[in-house]
């Protein structure tokens, strides 16, 4: 069983400053933790509901994986979860390593999505479970966004997370500066002055460039934009929800790729 020392610890976890100085974070459910164990991410400890008997073969799996799994009351997993009700499972992970995960981009990547101060947090985690989808090379997040291990990111990538490199604060100028050495083009999501995406024709490797939910790309990053794109509108909105936005971008660039 779980001790209060544990517990205490695990609770910590919710705070960032906690999770900067332990380089640890929390992964809560089922399937994202296995998402976790089948990507090889290194796993301190794993606590489940103790009266949660039907998940039998992922607890087996787990133990061989996880430095220790521990039970406890739902009543104390509640406690620990960053949601109302707990789903019976939390693991405590090791945050990647940043340099490893760039490193871990193919050679022969052609597409990256890279972040310019995306604040809200299930926006981030939508953006990634999307990028996922779209068979993204990787994602790069810049400073001055929301951090990659807030627990409600996390959640909302739904084990996305585990799929495909993503690098948390990046400096976004210097990145996309190697990225053009690299022979990539940079394409920033805009209003002004863009191409409409229905007819524009991207470069055969791209940054696509998605900027915070208030105040879009900044000003820095858009001058550095080899290209400019846009979303038609339709209708009345204001604005597009900045995890929409780059779904509709991916799939055009995806779907112009079949006959």
């Amino acid at each position: 069983m779980i001790s209060k020392q544990k517990m205490s610890y695990i609770r910590q976890l919710q705070q960032k400053k906690f999770r900067e100085e332990t380089g640890h974070y929390i992964v809560e459910g089922w399937k994202s933790i296995d998402e976790a164990v089948n990507a090889g991410v290194p796993v301190e400890t794993i606590v489940f509901d103790e009266m949660n008997a039907d998940q039998e073969r992922l607890l087996a799996k787990f133990e061989k994986h996880a430095r220790q799994v521990l039970a406890a009351s739902r009543r104390d997993l509640d406690s620990l979860s960053d949601t109302v009700t707990s789903q019976g499972v939390i693991a405590v992970v090791a945050k990647f390593d940043p340099e490893k995960h760039v490193d871990s981009i193919r050679s022969d990547a052609t597409l990256i999505v890279a972040l310019d101060g995306i604040n809200d947090p299930g926006n981030l985690g939508t953006i990634i479970r999307t990028c996922d989808w779209f068979g993204v090379d990787g994602i790069i997040i810049g400073r001055h966004s929301v951090e990659l291990y807030n627990p409600k990111v996390v959640r909302a990538t739904m084990g996305s997370l585990f799929h495909l490199p993503v690098v948390p604060e990046v400096n976004l100028p210097e990145f996309l500066s190697r990225s053009k050495k690299n022979g990539f083009s940079i394409v920033s999501a805009e209003v002004t002055d863009s191409k409409d995406i229905r007819t524009a024709q991207l470069p055969e490797r791209c940054a696509i460039v998605i900027g915070s939910e208030s105040h879009g790309v900044s000003e820095q990053i858009s001058l550095m934009a080899d290209m400019r794109l846009s979303i038609p509108q339709f209708g009345k909105a204001e604005s597009l929800n900045a995890a929409i936005a780059c779904g509709i971008i991916l799939a055009s660039i995806k779907l112009k790729s079949f006959p």
